[in-house]
């Protein structure tokens, strides 16, 4: 069974149970992009980023990129090279080292596994991986958000999770697609260019509530709203 709950909400589709543990590490720098985004100040008000958080946010989603290149599968470039790897695995005067590529593994064939259970909880029981229903943010907030959900259910749902370990090229490429799909948000939304000022404030944020609130659709004639009766 999954940490938690079933995925809820954004994450209804999420499927939390597989054999790929490699998925997990290619999700852990996204889990980490939303953590940063839905914690950010400016994007609970604003629908856009300074300059510093933009490239702060670009920065992680490239070290995301980056794990999933590595765990992209990637076969030995030299097969003939597969005899000398084995010596070198074996040699009791070796020490460990890295392969020929990075998670390499690829020149023997392993066998099956049990299944694995991706260590979030989507069912918004974790207060650190909060649904987007109960957050707090801009419009352009919940933009990125949405974007970075989608890349997480993405990559849940890929092919490979059938696998033990790896993805394939073509399941590498559909997360890829969602990446640009978030750096085009960040760059389209972030920067101080795009950071827009609000002459008003929120019904919920009033002082004597959102029913006193001027020009809301709850507001009757007579009432205590301070609109235009």
């Amino acid at each position: 069974m999954a940490i938690g709950d079933a995925g809820n909400a954004e994450f209804r589709n999420a499927i939390l149970e597989h054999r790929n543990p490699h998925i997990a590490f290619g999700m852990s720098r996204l889990m980490d992009l939303r953590e940063e985004v839905v914690t950010n100040v400016d994007l609970k008000v604003r629908p856009g980023v300074d300059e510093p958080t933009k490239l702060h946010f670009i920065q992680i989603l490239q070290a995301a990129d980056y794990a999933r290149r590595l765990v992209t599968y990637n076969p030995g470039e030299d097969p003939a090279n597969l005899g000398a790897a084995i010596a070198r695995a074996i040699d009791p005067e070796a020490t460990l080292e890295m392969g020929i590529n990075p998670f390499s593994g690829d020149e023997i064939q392993m066998g099956s596994s049990g299944l694995y259970t991706l260590p979030w909880d989507l069912s918004g029981a974790d207060q650190n991986i909060p649904l987007l229903e109960k957050l707090e943010l801009s419009n352009g907030g919940v933009l990125i958000v949405q974007a970075v959900n989608r890349s997480i259910v993405t990559w849940t749902r890929l092919e490979s999770r059938h696998r033990d370990s790896f993805i394939y090229k073509n399941d590498s490429m559909r997360v890829y697609s969602m990446y640009q799909q978030v750096l085009a948000l960040l760059q389209a939304i972030g920067g101080p260019d795009n950071q827009v000022d609000f002459a008003q404030v929120r019904a919920t944020e009033e002082p004597r509530g959102a029913e006193n609130a001027p020009n809301r659709a709850t507001e009757t004639p007579g009432g205590t709203g301070s609109g235009v009766k």
